[in-house]
């Protein structure tokens, strides 16, 4: 299929599509959020284990090189922005991670937007999200609007599993739980990898009918970027959005302990050592932007992906101007 001609077939939807981004500005706006601009090339890329960089090679005007990324997310540059005193932000626009696969529920471009409350916790993100997909439903005149439900980590394993998740939030009780599954995981395989063995495999598929589910408290061994729970000891404060089965967002309750930031940098570096990817220098200014953060929860949300669910689209490609399996 030629450019124009899937232009020429996805025109309507493609005019939904951009009411809706129009939307979501309108959104932002009106919940007194100030919409930022983050380069998109960067000299130090984020150093999450699963995630891949796309390099950039570039010269100056006496032809010296250089090599930076286009940014997997504008969450670094954001950080810095709350460091000096910004309060409520956002950025709607594009992102971009190499070996991703093209159409389905991927492209290796797509549209991100990701927003960042100071003096808030990851509850605010969660009233967020129900009230954003709530305006943009109604944008579009939706009758059956989607319900979203928020669902504790540990009753999801609770309802689909039959454990007590409290259990297994170290390596070693989830080691062996995988075992007992039938899964045969590596003697030194992460926590990480041993949850996702269950979840991707025996949770995720049975969340595609159950509308919206807002999942919080996933295990601290999974933390990422974000603070520990207050309350629920071994979890930490993150969340992470389905709607019909399909992950749309992830989100913190952000980490504001600059040593804690730097200890989890490094250990995601060497877990990119045994995952054979390309290592990167760790970005002094963000860990200095993350011990002057004030407290602040973020979110990121794939932008492309909630217009798919919102226009009932199979395919993600349906919903993109012109995505990389007609570009390429």
């Amino acid at each position: 299929m030629s450019q124009l001609t899937h232009l020429s077939q996805q025109k309507k939807v493609l005019e939904s599509r951009f009411a809706l981004i129009r939307a979501m500005r309108d959104w932002f706006g009106v919940a007194g959020f100030i919409e930022v601009d983050t380069p998109l090339l960067l000299r130090l890329p984020g150093q999450e284990p699963y995630l891949s960089s796309m390099p950039v090679n570039f010269f100056n005007e006496q032809n010296k090189e250089f090599t930076g990324y286009l940014h997997t997310s504008p969450e670094y540059a954001m950080k810095k922005l709350l460091a000096i005193g910004f309060k409520k932000i956002f950025s709607l626009g594009k992102v971009f991670r190499d070996q991703e696969s093209f159409g389905g529920t991927h492209n290796p471009e797509f549209t991100m937007v990701e927003w960042y409350r100071a003096n808030a916790d990851f509850y605010s993100l969660m009233d967020d999200v129900e009230n954003l997909c709530d305006f943009l439903q109604t944008k579009i005149n939706q009758k059956q609007k989607i319900k979203f439900t928020r669902v504790h980590m540990r009753d999801l394993w609770r309802e689909f599993i039959g454990i007590n998740f409290n259990d297994y939030l170290e390596r070693e009780p989830m080691l062996e739980l995988c075992r007992k599954r039938g899964f045969n995981p590596n003697e030194n395989e992460s926590y990480e990898d041993l949850f996702y063995r269950i979840f991707l495999n025996e949770i995720e598929p049975k969340l595609i009918d159950r509308g919206g589910i807002i999942l919080h408290h996933y295990p601290l061994a999974m933390a990422a970027l974000s603070r520990p729970s207050a309350t629920d000891i071994g979890y930490a404060e993150r969340v992470e959005v389905y709607i019909n089965g399909l992950e749309i967002a992830n989100g913190f309750s952000e980490l504001t302990d600059a040593v804690e930031q730097r200890r989890r940098l490094t250990e995601e570096q060497e877990r990119r050592v045994d995952l054979g990817k390309d290592i990167f220098a760790i970005d002094e200014d963000f860990v200095e932007a993350v011990g002057l953060m004030p407290p602040s929860a973020g979110i990121a949300l794939g932008v492309d992906r909630l217009i798919q669910v919102l226009l009932g689209c199979k395919n993600i490609d349906d919903v993109l101007v012109l995505p990389a399996s007609k570009l390429f």
